[in-house]
């Protein structure tokens, strides 16, 4: 799912619900998606999801309360199913195998030897 609207709920996507949040203001709970909620499966109107320890209380409530009050017709639910990664966890594995390889650059090691605690914090494509 690119978003998740009235037409198109038939494929959804945790990367496409978030958007969607994001689209319609709701900053705080795409964050609370992002970091928590490990997307299991979609079928019929159901969203399946599992949570990451620390999710808030009310995460499962609010998701629900968003696409009743934005006219789209999904359940959020838990699982007992593990899910998918987190987007968070995703993009800090994503971040892990950059920063793997970009470590093998021999400029890169000459800079990082040359400053003391020194540390890559941030990459970015040119």
């Amino acid at each position: 799912m690119a978003d998740a609207t009235e037409g198109d709920v038939a494929t959804i996507t945790i990367e496409g619900l978030v958007s969607t949040l994001k689209t319609k203001k709701s900053f705080l709970l795409s964050q609370d998606v992002e970091r928590f909620v490990r997307f299991v499966s979609f079928d019929k109107g159901l969203l399946l999801i599992n949570l990451e320890d620390g999710y808030p209380r009310e995460l499962i409530k609010n998701l629900n309360n968003f696409f009743t009050a934005n006219n789209i017709n999904i359940k959020v639910e838990f699982s007992s199913e593990r899910g998918q990664d987190t987007l968070e966890q995703k993009k800090k594995a994503i971040f892990k195998a950059q920063l793997d390889e970009v470590s093998k650059n021999p400029i890169l090691k000459e800079i990082l030897d040359c400053f003391t605690n020194s540390v890559v914090a941030n990459i970015e494509d040119l």
